[in-house]
């Protein structure tokens, strides 16, 4: 019986001569595994969907192996990331940030599907510095799994007397000197801000924003280091952080 889904290319292996596997996130059905049979023949019909980033609606049938994309529509390409190297490589964190995901609901993985289409739409269109629009997912996607970085007050004391701020990576929460641990670490000021500005600030909004020099990267640091140690995966974010 088929089914129809509308899903983001994440990545895909080599599986025949002509045929790709590719995953899949999809928001019916979370993340999938699909054949895309003769793709690589010289006049495959559905060459687009073999695409990394690529948002399209599948249509699956059963083969004997697994899930068959029997017909696809391209809803969007995203061509122009893969012709802009800063954008290729934060549209790829973006993927691979979902790739080590695991999802408690459906109403989770649905929120965290939306979020992925904003912020490749927004590395896409938005003509945004580099990394805003993926320091900006790495926040809302905290907000998401249930565990916010950023606060006011200290997520322990609740004081709001922040002279210097520390982000606890065992509790994932922003916190004073004193509730300070061995888990934690000193936040930069202009990253706080930074922080601060991003979570108050829509995908579309991002391009009116201009954080001070560096701190940007400052932050993707410390929301990368605390992806890795709230979830125990360790991110390879290729060309970014190196």
């Amino acid at each position: 019986m088929a089914e129809k889904i509308k899903a983001i290319v994440l990545k895909s292996s080599d599986k025949k001569e002509k045929d790709l596997s590719v995953l899949l996130f999809s928001l019916e059905k979370g993340k999938i595994w699909v054949t895309l049979r003769g793709v690589k023949g010289a006049n495959a019909k559905m060459k687009l969907a073999q695409n990394q980033f690529c948002f399209g609606e599948f249509v699956l049938e059963d083969g004997k192996s697994g899930k068959i994309v029997t017909s696809f529509e391209c809803l969007e390409s995203f061509h122009e990331i893969a012709e802009n190297i800063d954008q290729y490589f934060e549209a790829s964190a973006v993927l691979e940030v979902v790739d080590k995901l695991k999802f408690s609901s459906e109403t989770e993985r649905a929120q965290v599907f939306m979020l992925v289409l904003r912020a490749l739409k927004a590395i896409c269109f938005e003509n945004l510095k580099n990394v805003y629009a993926l320091d900006k997912f790495f926040i809302s996607l905290f907000e998401i799994l249930g565990v916010p970085l950023y606060g006011d007050k200290c997520s322990s004391c609740g004081t709001k007397a922040f002279e210097r701020i520390f982000v606890d990576y065992s509790s994932g929460g922003l916190v004073c000197m004193a509730c300070k641990s061995f888990s934690s670490e000193e936040m930069p000021k202009s990253a706080y801000i930074a922080l601060k500005i991003l979570s108050n600030t829509n995908f579309d909004k991002l391009s009116s924003v201009k954080l001070a020099k560096d701190s940007e990267v400052l932050l993707l640091k410390i929301l990368v280091k605390n992806f890795e140690t709230r979830f125990d995966e360790r991110l390879k974010l290729m060309g970014i952080l190196s």
